[in-house]
């Protein structure tokens, strides 16, 4: 009997393919981000430096762990795309973009500055409205790559959820970040606190919370079939559903000037429903690895 291969199987590797656009830059830009993300992150174990403030290596490090894993998340997401003659474009500027921005944020810190949310010179104000300008183009290119998820190549039906709404949430999260930086600039203006909104919400809480569920969802993914789970899609769902949850989550305590886990009884039920699902897709999963380990042994 002819064995048909499956057309399910490149999603299984979550490395972008060579052919598909210049990888090389991709992984090259991803490798200077994570680099210096860890470097910083090194830095501040060594140095016992604070890690809060508007002047720390909180800053340097987090984005450019998070910029890295962003930039190597969408490189692998192209390939999973059918292919367009602008892709090589996007993927460029993309991680380009998000290089740039980095080392922005990384100078500011070293020059002893705040990165974000400061006029307090000239050159402070042009920095400022570059990081902005380039993370206003990257939305636009994550957007534009999202309402193409529609038409993906022949993959699992649980790798095509997992991309379509890791990428839906990046986009949200990306607005959400736009929205951060209007909303701050308001507080501003009325001589409050851009970091906060009414007695302790913290502006920057939503646009977080689920900004890498573009990893985190085809990761589960990958992981449901590894395991050989009897229903990858539900555990692909039951993960999504709990990051859309957490993210209105957030936009409640937010909006109610609420910390993140000074909860109410609204914020408390949606809280304890991301909870269960979350457990459902972990319990599954570690189900699989101990189900194929007793099988090998």
């Amino acid at each position: 009997m002819k064995t048909v291969k499956s057309t399910a199987e490149p999603s299984a590797n979550l490395r972008p393919t060579a052919t598909s656009f210049s990888s090389d830059l991709a992984f090259g830009i991803t490798a200077l981000l994570l680099a210096s993300g860890f470097i910083h992150l090194a830095l501040f174990a060594i140095s016992g430096a604070s890690w809060h403030g508007a002047v720390s290596l909180r800053k340097p490090a987090l984005f450019g762990i998070s910029g890295g894993m962003t930039t190597w998340s969408i490189a692998w997401m192209i390939t999973q795309l059918r292919p367009q003659r602008i892709d090589r474009f996007i993927a460029g500027s993309l991680a380009i973009g998000l290089l740039i921005e980095v080392a922005l944020i990384t100078m500011q810190y070293w020059r002893g500055v705040a990165s974000h949310f400061n006029h307090s010179t000239n050159l402070d104000a042009a920095i400022e409205f570059a990081m902005l300008g380039l993370i206003s183009i990257v939305s636009v290119e994550i957007f534009y790559l999202t309402l193409r998820t529609v038409h993906l190549r022949a993959i699992e039906p649980a790798m095509a959820i997992a991309i379509r709404g890791g990428m839906w949430l990046l986009s949200m999260s990306c607005g959400l970040g736009i929205a951060t930086s209007v909303l701050g600039e308001i507080q501003i203006s009325a001589g409050q606190s851009y970091e906060l909104w009414g007695r302790a919400g913290v502006l920057k809480f939503p646009h977080g919370v689920a900004l890498h569920a573009i990893q985190l969802l085809p990761i589960v993914a990958w992981l449901a079939r590894y395991v050989k789970q009897t229903n990858t899609v539900l555990v692909v769902q039951s993960t999504l559903a709990s990051q859309v949850l957490f993210m209105v989550y957030a936009i409640w305590q937010t909006g109610r000037g609420r910390d993140r886990f000074d909860w109410d009884a609204t914020g408390g039920c949606i809280l304890a429903v991301v909870a269960l699902l979350v457990a459902f897709p972990a319990l599954a999963i570690v189900k699989g690895l101990i189900n194929n380990i007793a099988c090998k042994t």
